[in-house]
């Protein structure tokens, strides 16, 4: 990432991230960890374009009960970088460098480098999937899953209840590797106003009444300086990614937090993810959508909290694995 776009990343920050780890690819994930309780650890993993903003009430609330919490930058987002230049249009991204199973392979490195055996996953829209996968490929690594508003797969074929969406996204595609989204970066930087976009995250149904400009500043912000042609492309993975088939496997404690004026991630795909999991919980938020954790920060907050003390059982230690030490989850 381009050096005075990570100090703005970093100056933006609800939570500046102190900590850099080089992961297996070669990309730089930037993180930081908060509290040093000795309940299980939690991981808060960000939406697509989203900044660490949505976690200002819900992480501290967290700590403050005791658990050591990691607030990590996925890559393409924040102060986290990519495992090279993407170049016009992106093209120098291979589709598996952004993909679900890329994004669960980073938090998995994360942990092993913070020392940390087992935590609890917390994820918004993108980081649902994220969190999932995560599951999915290194189950002994998760000690818990809270999905906030998103998918287990493909987010394009139920985005607003329009499945022709996922139809046409193939001509999008082609458009796109033609026509960069770089070329809009001046536009949305002009109009990255927090004003303007609330208005119009209400105004498209992104958000509830209750969205406020100050809970979305950082976001209208960073979507200013964000590399839409890199997001499209780990858009185009999630839309490859399904986990349906995986989610009746799932062990752990799952608490699902849904808003049901959610037009991007529809109530249906949230209940279903609900009946598919074993044992899982369904928390709704009648007066909330899509942007859950800053429309209800303190009931998320509690919500959290609660299942973390009725449902997680703590481990032994804080942190058994030695930091650094790799583990068995990812890519071995």
């Amino acid at each position: 990432m381009h050096s005075g776009r990570r100090e703005k990343a970093h100056e933006r920050a609800a939570f500046p991230k102190d900590h850099d780890l080089t992961v297996s690819d070669g990309t730089r994930i930037a993180y930081t960890v908060r509290g040093d309780g000795t309940h299980m650890p939690v991981v808060f993993v960000n939406g697509w374009s989203c900044t660490d903003g949505y976690w200002t009430t819900i992480g501290p609330a967290v700590a403050a009960a005791g658990h050591q919490t990691i607030l990590l930058d996925m890559r393409g987002h924040g102060e986290s970088g990519l495992p090279r230049r993407p170049g016009f249009a992106a093209r120098e991204l291979r589709a598996e460098d952004v993909a679900p199973e890329r994004l669960a392979a980073d938090i998995v490195e994360v942990l092993d480098k913070t020392g940390v055996e087992r935590a609890v996953l917390v994820g918004h829209s993108m980081g649902v999937q994220a969190i999932v996968e995560t599951c999915r490929v290194a189950p002994e690594r998760v000690a818990g899953l809270i999905p906030i508003a998103g998918t287990f797969e493909n987010p394009v074929k139920t985005f607003a209840d329009m499945p022709v969406l996922d139809r046409l996204y193939p001509i999008a595609d082609v458009i796109f590797r033609f026509v960069p989204f770089e070329g809009i970066r001046p536009v949305t930087r002009r109009i990255a106003h927090p004003g303007l976009g609330r208005r119009l995250m209400v105004g498209i149904g992104v958000g509830g009444p209750n969205v406020q400009e100050k809970d979305i500043a950082s976001h209208i912000a960073h979507i200013g300086d964000v590399n839409f042609s890199v997001l499209f492309k780990m858009m185009s993975g999630l839309r490859r990614h399904h986990t349906a088939e995986f989610l009746p496997e799932i062990t752990v404690p799952t608490l699902v937090l849904a808003g049901r004026r959610d037009h991007f991630t529809p109530a249906s795909v949230q209940q279903r993810m609900a009946d598919l999991i074993p044992d899982c919980e369904l928390m709704w938020f009648d007066d909330s959508g899509h942007l859950l954790p800053i429309e209800a920060p303190d009931r998320v907050a509690t919500a959290i909290v609660d299942f973390l003390e009725r449902r997680v059982v703590d481990p032994p230690e804080r942190a058994v694995r030695p930091p650094g030490r790799t583990g068995q989850g990812v890519g071995h």
